[in-house]
């Protein structure tokens, strides 16, 4: 239900702005989302309306969802002649590899023009109307037969994730089987602001953000200090009642660490990297825990008879998240971490 009402917001948004291009269209929690480009043309919540309309004749045209497959060259040609380049690349891909996830992929190759044998030999569509897209699927019988939805918000998101890429336009909504259901989830929302940490924080003077500090770096008051110490005191009496005992490791750190513990390879781009004036070593600030903890029990001799040993810390963590992702004390870029290993 949810998936065909991406589809059904694509249709719409491609009858008010024929000129816009799709990216992706997934499920999300209670909802859905799309990509969208429109270049200088910017949607707004003022813009909901009309496209919740549009939305709404197309699910009274209840038009069936039409599934087809597409030999991999004649699913490209469509994307040419469609004027859709973000799926003429994910199409090169699938072509040239057999899949769309881009960290799968080679990042030289993202985006250009596959050559040689392809790796898939067809490809699926799924079609409502005069709307196709590129989709495995499953979908509902026909439009008509989702449920309630809302569109919510527009946030910019970069293609695939990579800040390297285009901006997009990513419009979010939210579906349910009924109208009461969308009702109560839109009640909850409305009562959760009340209780939004965001806004606790600053009507009970618990933490602040500041331009000069930087995104996603918060700073605790008096108050919040107190509620942080009390939590930690209060985390680190449950670990210690099983024996874990405190250990400190310092928050930067040598590549090597990350290297030889293999989160390098996976994580390298989401490190902060330090330059140091005494040496050449590469540092980077620590996004984790657990390396160091290994390098404690790898600093003596041990014996079976020493088993378990239990290391807990409460320490501060760092990691380079998207800036379009950050967001009061759910997503930063310092977070303190109750870590403990075994």
């Amino acid at each position: 239900m949810r998936h065909s009402l991406a589809h059904i917001m694509a249709t719409a948004v491609l009858r008010l702005w024929p000129e816009a291009k799709l990216g992706v269209g997934p499920v999300v929690e209670n909802g859905f989302y799309y990509d969208i480009d429109l270049g200088e043309t910017k949607i707004s919540e003022e813009d909901f309306a009309k496209i919740e309309a549009e939305m709404a004749k197309i699910i009274a045209e209840n038009t069936p969802f039409k599934n087809s497959e597409q030999p991999i060259n004649a699913a490209i040609a469509w994307a040419q002649q469609a004027k859709q380049p973000y799926k003429e690349e994910l199409l090169n891909d699938l072509k040239r590899a057999g899949t769309t996830v881009a960290k799968d992929l080679n990042a030289n190759e993202l985006g250009t023009i596959a050559e040689g044998d392809a790796q898939v030999a067809s490809v699926s569509f799924y079609s409502n109307g005069d709307f196709t897209d590129l989709c495995r699927g499953p979908h509902v019988e026909a439009t008509g037969k989702v449920g309630s939805f809302k569109l919510m918000r527009v946030a910019g998101a970069y293609w695939r994730g990579n800040e390297k890429n285009a901006q997009m336009q990513r419009l979010y909504g939210v579906a349910f089987a009924t109208d009461q259901e969308l009702k109560d989830y839109l009640t909850m929302l409305e009562e959760a602001k009340k209780r939004d940490h965001r806004k606790l924080g600053q009507e009970l003077d618990l933490f602040v953000f500041s331009d000069l500090v930087g995104s996603g770096l918060p700073m605790f008051t008096p108050r919040g200090t107190v509620l942080r110490d009390q939590l930690t005191v209060f985390s680190n009496s449950l670990r210690q009642h099983y024996g874990f005992e405190k250990v400190w490791t310092p928050h930067i750190t040598k590549k090597d660490l990350y290297e030889t513990s293999g989160h390098w390879d996976k994580f390298g781009d989401e490190l902060f990297l330090v330059k140091s004036q005494e040496t050449s070593d590469q540092l980077v600030m620590k996004p984790m825990n657990c390396p160091h903890h290994t390098r404690i029990y790898a600093g003596q001799p041990r014996s079976y008879r020493d088993l378990p040993i239990r290391y807990l810390e409460t320490t501060t963590d760092y990691r380079d998240e998207k800036t379009g992702e950050l967001g009061g004390l759910n997503r930063v870029r310092a977070i303190t971490q109750d870590d403990s290993h075994v």
